[in-house]
């Protein structure tokens, strides 16, 4: 339903930020119709071709049309190296412009969570969020698993004798064979899962916005950034937002919900006075509410690329340029092809040490040269293949932090990846493992030539000066309103009536994978936990 031209509107709800938590829960409350919701997305409401066909994430990811223009500041862990950090600026989010890879997390990261003395977030609460998530293919189909859901999530199709070679080589080294690691992670290697559907990215937008735009109980505001939050005798009145070069005033009856994400619903509640002294002082902004945990405790998941060089692969060919136009085609046309094949093949979970409550370890399967170009008549001279190994229950912590009133001024952020000492030893640790796992039986025709880090790196010296120089994140942060310190377990702003928060933001432990999944669950989470208080 579209917005009208009165500058002033109100609402039951009204949510910040259409990304993927914003969509899920704009889909639940307006159920039924009983209250009216407004959803404010600061990015253009138009859906690209490009985020309708699997392979098109690699011309959208860093596409500034569609993204916030993130840098972290210099960072410790990395040679004081700065850090793109790209996130989703567009009805859908990030999960409109990520990978896809649908991994749930293992049982022990929300069972962690329950033991901080968060009651309803247990592992057994969030199965039956996951399952409202998610509508698997026949062939994951189990107990454990929703089939219902909005969200399609099926297994790579892939056939490339590399996947068969890396998984019977890890399993003849004692990793266990996952048929579906989605149903109880733990350690072992098995093929991945994506969030695609009949040939399409299975988007948070396509899955729970599209579907329910003609519900009249609901208005999408896109193209509209929330300036600041109104707070009034302790309770969260309207917001703000800035839309071609005028204000627009929207008022909350019941609840201001913001689903910013992990850098702008803490960026946005110190900007409207919520946050730590110190930062509201320096950035000049008059404190509301102090509350020292708002900002704090980010994580994030840190990785490192190890590749060799591999025979021509199917991506290799496929980007010849007319190759790539039919194969395009195809894919939006019949929904068949390799254009709507994901980018990663197959996941390692493993356990650093015998005692860690999860696996603290994803290695992705890539099966060739993400910096591949499309070519007509040279091709690229030569193709790898290689594996993305992710720290993914880190030590490490970073913040984010305003530095001025003005929401346009970008926040610092800092990551801080691998600056505990603990963090870098079991990456470094790790990586030297791989390497030796890939000269075993079965992957010796694969290896034989290291591209990166190459036979220079040896000592865990050198492994650790190569960490330093090539470490980067795979964009999973999260922890910066966690509840227990800055939400309720009902995701209610400590202090403010009329306020919460929903999105990776109020994760308080990191997650054992990609945290996309857990984002939708947390939101399906919250969206029941709304709409039980409202009555």
């Amino acid at each position: 339903m579209p917005a009208g031209s009165d500058p002033a509107m109100q609402a039951d709800f009204v949510i910040v930020g259409g990304g993927s938590a914003g969509c899920v829960l704009a889909n639940r409350l307006s159920e039924g119709g009983r209250y009216s919701v407004v959803l404010i997305e600061a990015g253009p409401g138009r859906r690209p071709l490009m985020a309708r066909v699997p392979l098109g994430v690699g011309r959208l990811w860093n596409d500034p049309r569609y993204g916030w223009d993130f840098r972290s500041a210099p960072e410790p862990g990395l040679d004081g190296r700065r850090l793109t950090l790209p996130r989703g600026r567009l009805l859908g989010g990030s999960g409109a412009v990520n990978a896809m890879n649908f991994v749930r997390g293992a049982a022990a990261d929300f069972d962690a969570w329950h033991a901080l003395g968060l009651q309803g977030w247990s592992a057994q609460d969030m199965a039956e969020a996951f399952r409202a998530v998610e509508r698997v293919e026949p062939a994951l189909a189990d107990e454990a698993r929703g089939s219902a859901g909005p969200m399609g999530v099926t297994e790579t199709p892939v056939q490339d004798a590399l996947i068969d070679d890396w998984i019977a080589a890890l399993e003849a080294q004692g990793h266990p064979r996952l048929c579906d690691y989605n149903a109880a992670l733990g350690p072992g290697v098995g093929r991945a899962q994506f969030n695609i559907a009949r040939g399409r990215r299975s988007d948070p937008r396509a899955a729970y916005l599209d579907p329910v735009l003609d519900r009249r109980n609901l208005t999408v505001l896109s193209d509209h950034l929330v300036d600041s939050l109104s707070i009034s005798e302790g309770r969260a009145r309207h917001v703000v937002a800035r839309h071609k070069g005028g204000v627009r005033r929207i008022t909350a009856r019941c609840e201001v919900i913001l689903a910013a994400g992990a850098f702008g619903s803490p960026h946005l509640l110190q900007v409207s006075g919520i946050g730590p002294g110190a930062v509201l002082q320096a950035a000049g902004i008059p404190p509301i509410v102090p509350m020292e945990a708002v900002g704090r405790n980010l994580w994030e998941h840190p990785r490192v690329a190890l590749d060799y060089r591999r025979p021509a692969s199917y991506m290799h060919r496929l980007l010849r340029w007319d190759r790539l136009a039919l194969r395009f085609a195809q894919a939006l046309l019949l929904r068949s092809g390799p254009a709507t094949w994901p980018l990663a093949a197959a996941h390692l979970f493993l356990r650093s040490a015998p005692d860690r409550r999860a696996p603290d370890f994803q290695v992705l399967l890539r099966l060739f040269d993400p910096s591949l170009q499309p070519w007509l008549m040279h091709a690229p001279a030569e193709d790898r293949w290689g594996m993305v190994v992710c720290l993914v229950q880190p030590e490490s912590r970073g913040h984010v932090r305003a530095l001025s009133p003005d929401i346009r001024r970008a926040p610092e952020i800092l990551t801080g990846v691998l600056s505990q000492g603990s963090d870098m030893a079991r990456m470094v640790a790790a990586c030297q493992g791989l390497r030796r796992a890939m000269r075993g039986p079965g992957l010796a025709g694969w290896t034989k030539d290291e591209l990166t880090p190459g036979p220079g790196v040896q000592t865990p010296e050198q492994w650790e000066q190569f960490v330093r120089a090539s470490g980067d994140t795979i964009f999973h942060p999260g922890g910066t309103c966690a509840m227990g310190a800055v939400v309720d377990q009902d995701l209610s702003v400590h202090g403010v009536r009329g306020l919460r928060v929903v999105d990776a933001s109020v994760m308080p432990l990191p997650v054992s994978g990609n945290i996309h999944a857990a984002v939708l669950a947390v939101a399906e989470r919250g969206s029941a936990l709304i709409r039980a208080a409202a009555g």
